[in-house]
C-alpha cells in the first residue's frame, strides 16, 4: 500500500521534499486491492475493525482539546483524539502552543487526474524544502482502530522505519480529502472479514484515502470550516495539466496558501456550529455552494 502514496524522505536534513505520488487514484484498483488485501489478512497485528468504535463521528466532550487553524483562505477547526493517540497529540500540542505552525504553508495538494485526496501542511517553506527552524523530531507512530481516513482525518507524515527502526511521525502533517470508489472497493471482497463490511460503510458515508488504514498516525478530525477545507482542496497545482508519472512533478498550490495563526482551545468554547461531519453527497453541495448545511452523524 506504501507504494499508492509515495513519499520522498521529508526528515533529510537540508531535504525535506514533501511531493506525494498519488498514483492510479482516477483509476483507483491500487487503492481497492491494497486496501482489501489488508482487511482479509486475518492474523497478526491487523486491526479488527468489527468491534471498533470510530470517535471521530461522535461529538466530544466539551473539554477536549481543538486547534483551530487561521489560514490565508479561512478558518477551519478540528478536534484532537488523545486517547487514539497520544504520543502525537502532545508532540502536536507542544508545537501549537509554541506557535511553531504560525506562518507555515500548505505547500503540497496530493492530486493526480483533477481528484484531491488531501494537502499537505506544516511546512516552514512554500515548498516543502527543510528550513533552518524546520522541527526535526519524531515520535512513533501510533495506528487505532477506532480511526479511519475519512475527509477531513488530520495524519501525520511518517518516515519509514528499517529492519532495526520503527516508522516515525514528524512535525509535517496531511489533512485528507476523497479519492475512494466505494462502488469498487466493496466488488473486491465477495466476504465480510476483518470489518470490511463496516469500513466500506464508513467510507461510502464519508469518503476519504484508505491508503491511510493501518500506516500513518491519525491524529484530529475537521468538525468545522468545511468550506474553507474544500477551498484549498479545489486550489489548483503548479503542473496541473502534466501527466500524473511527470517526474518530479510539482504539486505545489499556485497561490500562496499560509497558516496565519494556530491555536489551542477546546470544543466547548468553539462548538457554535456543532460538531459538523458532512456526508459525501453533502460534500458536493459545500464544493459548488461553499455553504455549511451538512448534517452531523446522529
Amino acid at each position: 500500500m506504501a507504494s499508492n502514496i509515495g513519499m520522498r524522505d521529508p526528515y533529510r536534513a537540508k531535504k525535506m521534499r514533501v511531493y506525494f505520488r498519488f498514483s492510479m487514484i482516477g483509476v483507483v484498483c491500487v487503492v481497492i486491492v491494497a486496501l482489501a488485501a489488508l482487511l482479509m489478512k486475518g492474523s497478526g497485528d491487523k486491526i479488527d475493525y468489527t468491534q471498533s468504535t470510530f470517535v471521530q463521528y461522535e461529538a466530544p466532550a466539551d473539554d477536549a482539546p481543538v486547534v483551530i487553524f487561521e489560514t490565508t483562505e479561512g478558518t477551519f477547526k478540528a478536534v484532537l483524539y488523545e486517547n487514539e493517540a497520544p504520543e502525537y497529540c502532545k508532540y502536536f500540542k507542544d508545537l501549537v502552543g509554541k506557535g511553531y505552525f504560525d506562518n507555515t504553508y500548505a505547500c503540497a495538494l496530493l492530486r493526480t487526474s483533477g481528484v484531491t485526496g488531501g494537502f499537505i501542511a506544516g511546512s516552514k517553506t512554500l515548498d516543502g524544502t527543510a528550513a533552518d527552524d524546520t522541527e526535526m523530531d519524531m515520535v512513533n507512530v501510533e495506528i487505532s482502530g477506532n480511526m479511519l481516513p475519512t475527509k477531513g482525518t488530520l495524519g501525520s507524515l511518517v518516515k519509514e522505519g528499517g529492519r532495526f527502526s520503527k516508522p516515525k511521525a514528524g512535525s509535517v502533517f496531511t489533512v485528507l480529502s476523497d479519492v475512494v470508489d466505494i462502488e469498487e472497493l466493496r466488488k473486491s471482497v465477495d466476504e465480510d472479514v476483518n470489518g470490511f463490511s463496516r469500513v466500506c460503510d464508513i467510507f461510502e458515508k464519508y469518503g476519504g484515502v484508505p491508503n491511510y488504514m493501518q500506516m500513518y498516525t491519525l491524529f484530529g478530525q475537521v468538525y468545522d470550516g468545511w468550506d474553507t477545507l474544500d477551498k484549498i482542496f479545489n486550489t489548483k497545482i503548479v503542473d496541473e495539466d502534466a501527466p500524473a508519472d511527470k517526474e518530479n512533478r510539482n504539486i505545489q498550490p499556485v497561490h500562496e496558501i499560509k497558516f496565519t495563526k494556530v491555536w489551542l482551545s477546546t470544543y466547548g468554547e468553539h462548538k457554535e456550529n456543532g460538531f459538523t461531519i458532512p456526508e459525501k453527497t453533502e460534500q458536493i453541495k459545500v464544493t459548488e455552494t461553499v455553504s455549511d448545511s451538512s448534517k452531523a452523524e446522529e
